[in-house]
């Protein structure tokens, strides 16, 4: 199974999903996109936003839907209302705190700071042949698709790929407690061999959009990782979409390794 994409012309009334299975209800994707508005300077500080009336027609959503959003983003001390001088922009979000750091780049960050939902989990499939370019398919993968949650708002969507042999070592339920890579170098240990990334950007669609709880057309961090054996067998591939408000990636490596290791920055194409 891979992640369906939906294309068609797009207005703001469309932007907001249903409320429910997705666990992003209405209002915070609202405030997600006002908040994104915030951000880019289309909503600058001190300008008044358009009244609950004119969101609730422009978005085709209740008027107390909109004023949830607004007292969300007054919470965070973004804007302020007024009676009788309406609703204005106070401030720009702040960066990534240092929590959703952490649940985005340590791959053992504890459960309390990372809410893990998992959406499907399909057996006995086979590696998608675009995720077996770096290396040598095995028979059998077990495919999770999951988010990954904090503060109650999901940030990343995966759909990842473990061989079977691999998936059977993990303790059962772990993949909810637990990110996938964490319990994969608990299972293979000193087997596993090299890994890849991919990181591109692209604009979210109506998938992303429904299951981020994000905007349309929206800046989305698509990340491909492919985790090899040191015999060059896939253990683990997938694809990681990351909302562009909430990601960022954080590395550190010796000043020295590319010197001795060139492929970490030039890898080898395929003839």
């Amino acid at each position: 199974m891979t992640r369906g994409t939906a294309h068609s012309s797009a207005n703001d009334s469309l932007v907001l999903g249903e409320d429910g299975s997705d666990g992003v209800t209405r209002y915070r994707q609202l405030a997600s996109v006002i908040r994104h508005k915030i951000v880019s300077g289309e909503y600058p500080v001190g300008q008044q936003l358009p009244t609950v009336d004119a969101m609730a027609q422009t978005y085709g959503i209740a008027k107390v839907t909109v004023r949830q959003a607004f007292a969300l983003l007054a919470e965070e001390g973004l804007i302020s209302s007024q009676r009788g001088r309406g609703t204005h922009v106070m401030q720009v979000p702040s960066g990534l705190d240092e929590r959703l750091r952490a649940a985005i780049n340590d791959d053992s960050v504890a459960a309390t700071d990372l809410e893990i939902r998992i959406l499907d989990k399909r057996e006995d499939v086979s590696l998608p042949p675009e995720l077996s370019r770096h290396g040598k398919p095995l028979d059998s993968y077990v495919m999770v698709r999951k988010l990954h949650v904090h503060d109650g708002a999901p940030f990343c969507l995966i759909e990842m790929f473990v061989a079977t042999s691999v998936y059977a070592k993990f303790p059962r339920g772990g993949e909810k407690r637990h990110k996938l890579v964490h319990l994969l170098r608990r299972a293979a240990g000193e087997r596993l061999g090299i890994m890849r990334q991919t990181l591109t950007v692209e604009p979210a669609d109506y998938v992303l959009v429904r299951d981020l709880g994000y905007i349309f057309g929206a800046p989305v961090a698509k990340m491909a990782r492919t985790i090899l054996d040191i015999d060059g067998n896939v253990l683990m591939a997938g694809t990681f979409w990351y909302r562009g408000d909430r990601f960022v990636l954080d590395v550190a490596l010796p000043a020295t390794l590319t010197e001795h290791y060139p492929a970490l920055t030039i890898p080898e194409t395929r003839r």
